[in-house]
């Protein structure tokens, strides 16, 4: 056998799938991350060893060390080390690459609802007996408390981040795409050039398959302002879902008589808690257990490939209909005196706006929303510090806790309270950070019938969990 691989920052969504495949393939698995987790837990009950001091981890013998972006600077000398030593340094979409090199990719990109498209996609092939290999960047209970898993079948299902486009190297036989929204520009600057790194994801120059959500204002905004400049590889095919409104736009009907033999258009209608589509001459109903257009939106991606593979219409709705969903979206974790407690990784304006309208939506008859907002990272609250407060403006009462830094430096001036000026219509309580402290305050605003959605991409859930584990709680 040969030696171990070591992943840094094994704690990570995306590492530690990569760790379960690992592990799934009796490769030995070592790993460094900070700190403990429920991911580190259960890595070391699957046989990996999990270290939380980079500098002690032994590194005789090792076969690969694998990282992530997360993984920085402050780090140099161990990688000088490695590279010393001669073991093979490699980014976390390399080494997936290396896993999935012998099956046919599919890859699921855009700025929000990867990690639901990408569960969507492998519970159809999963229930139509694909068994395909399987990398999600979040728990959901198709795989058991983990995201990462090989299969025996032909076709493997990833999520391809954009965040530090590593994406652009995954060349997968089908590309979805969900939509285009300001994220990450910490690292792409622009949004020209966030746009352009995903024109080139969508491969027109390459042979395989593209399934692109047109209804999004992101996507439409790129086809449009690039399609004269369109050429297809000729082993390309594009399905395109759109409004019927799109249909009647001259960019659109110049695209299709263009490259009528290459694309396929499925034209689609939202409903409050419905999507119609037509596929041929026959029109089809989609629903989810799930509130929100977002899903349905993301289900039509999912189904659209699955279509394009050989599953019928009917048979992946039929299986979207118990979509079984992904932990920290919308998940209800208990009831504290008859008020519900929701967890949500919504971090971005959009995501957000999504989330509260979606739960709103749902609980109208009820009781009030209460949104406790953990802000993420510096950088992310900098850029789009006034977008983000907008998107906060639908909760009936609104909480702040201190931005979650997720390994950044902090930036000067740049806290919770750089959103008041943008709240005084709806004022929120600004909390400390201190669980104790801050759950007196909740429970006393919190009324039988309400509802509490923690809120961000950091530890917000954590005071979820702390009121329910408080008395009367179930």
């Amino acid at each position: 056998m040969k030696g171990p691989i070591l992943f840094l920052g094994i704690g990570g969504s995306g590492m530690s799938s990569l760790a379960h495949m690992a592990l799934d393939l009796e490769i030995p698995v070592i790993g460094y991350d900070k700190k403990s987790s429920e991911a580190t837990e259960f890595l070391q009950e699957r046989g990996s060893t999990i270290y939380h001091s980079i500098e002690t981890i032994p590194l005789d013998g090792m076969q690969m060390v694998v990282y992530s972006s997360a993984i920085n600077d402050k780090h140099k000398d161990v990688f000088d080390t490695i590279k010393g030593l001669g073991i093979p340094l490699k980014h976390r979409s390399e080494f997936m690459h290396l896993l999935v090199s012998k099956q046919k990719s599919i890859s699921v990109a855009g700025s929000h609802g990867k990690t639901s498209t990408t569960t969507m996609v492998s519970q159809i092939l999963t229930e139509k007996g694909f068994d395909p290999t399987i990398m999600i960047g979040g728990d959901t209970s198709l795989l058991q408390k983990r995201g990462g898993k090989i299969g025996s079948g032909n076709f493997a299902v990833y999520e391809s981040d954009e965040s530090d486009g590593t994406f652009l190297g995954h060349k997968a036989e089908y590309r979805l795409l969900t939509n285009i929204d300001n994220d990450h520009l910490d690292y792409y600057k622009t949004r020209e050039r966030l746009e352009d790194a995903f024109f080139e994801y969508m491969g027109f120059q390459s042979a395989g398959e593209t399934i692109l959500f047109c209804g999004d204002p992101g996507i439409k905004a790129v086809l449009q302002s690039k399609h004269k400049d369109l050429a297809f590889h000729k082993g390309f095919h594009i399905s395109l879902l759109v409004t019927e409104d799109i249909v009647k736009e001259e960019w659109f009907q110049n695209l299709q008589n263009h490259w009528a033999n290459q694309i396929t258009t499925i034209l689609y209608k939202l409903g409050k808690d419905e999507l119609t589509f037509q596929l041929g001459n026959e029109t089809y109903r989609l629903t989810l257990p799930y509130p929100g257009v977002h899903y349905l939106t993301n289900g039509l991606v999912a189904l659209t490939c699955a279509f394009r593979i050989g599953i019928s219409p009917n048979d992946s709705i039929a299986i979207l209909s118990r979509y079984i969903g992904v932990k920290r979206r919308q998940e209800i974790l208990g009831q504290w005196k008859a008020v519900t407690v929701v967890d949500d990784y919504g971090h971005h304006p959009t995501e957000i706006k999504m989330v509260i309208q979606s739960l709103k939506d749902k609980h109208a008859t009820k009781g009030k929303l209460h949104v406790l907002f953990q802000p993420h990272r510096f950088t992310r609250t900098k850029l789009l510090l006034e977008d983000l407060a907008n998107s906060l403006l639908g909760a009936d009462f609104l909480y702040l806790l201190p931005i979650y830094s997720a390994g950044e430096t902090p930036i000067p001036g740049i806290t919770s309270m750089s959103f008041l000026p943008f709240l005084e219509a709806n004022p929120p309580k600004m909390l400390s950070g201190e669980l104790t402290a801050d759950l007196e305050i909740l429970k006393q605003n919190l009324k039988p019938g309400d509802l509490l959605l923690c809120l961000g991409a950091g530890n917000v859930r954590d005071w979820g969990v702390s009121l329910l584990s408080e008395p009367e709680a179930r």
